[in-house]
């Protein structure tokens, strides 16, 4: 068992489920004045390579999701953010064939008043690199990131019709 890793079998097939913590968050941001998205990138190990992602992070123990996304915002994104300013877009499971991992996602809207504070990384986004940027719909759908793309959907199906729940 690793840190936040332990390899489980379940009716002979084996899985990765997340210890120590209470499952991952997405936050999708989105500046309505630009039409922009922003995004972090950083380098990630398992695919030794610079992925393009959406901030995220583990949902620390007596954490809410919705907390951690409020948490993730101001550390990877500069964003202060009240809970009620996150559209909830439900979970997904990150690899139903390899992971029992849940992952929550949650959008935010902002314009170009919002102040984005410079970022103060410390421990893995320090040391793999983490920058944010803002970018077009196109990066986002180009991203090697499979969730970034699930994401996007959800957050346009929502905008297309409000009362959609996930």
């Amino acid at each position: 068992m690793g840190k936040y890793l332990e390899l489980k079998s379940r009716d002979g097939w084996e899985y990765v489920s997340r210890v120590q913590c209470e499952g991952a968050v997405i936050v999708l941001i989105h500046n309505r004045d630009t039409g922009l998205y922003l995004m972090v990138e950083q380098y990630r190990p398992p695919v030794a390579q610079r992925v393009l992602e959406f901030p995220a992070g583990l949902i620390d123990a007596g954490e809410t999701p919705l907390q951690t996304a409020v948490r993730e915002l101001r550390e990877e994104a500069g964003i202060d953010a009240q809970p009620g300013e996150l559209l909830d877009l439900g979970y997904v499971y990150s690899s139903v064939g390899m992971s029992d991992e849940k992952v929550f996602f949650f959008a935010i809207t902002i314009d170009n008043s919002r102040e984005v504070h410079p970022l103060n990384l410390q421990g893995a986004e320090a040391h793999h690199g983490l920058v944010s940027r803002w970018v077009p719909e196109e990066a986002v759908l180009t991203s090697k990131a499979a969730k970034a793309q699930s994401i996007l959907a959800r957050f346009q199906a929502s905008r297309k019709d409000p009362g959609l729940t996930f």
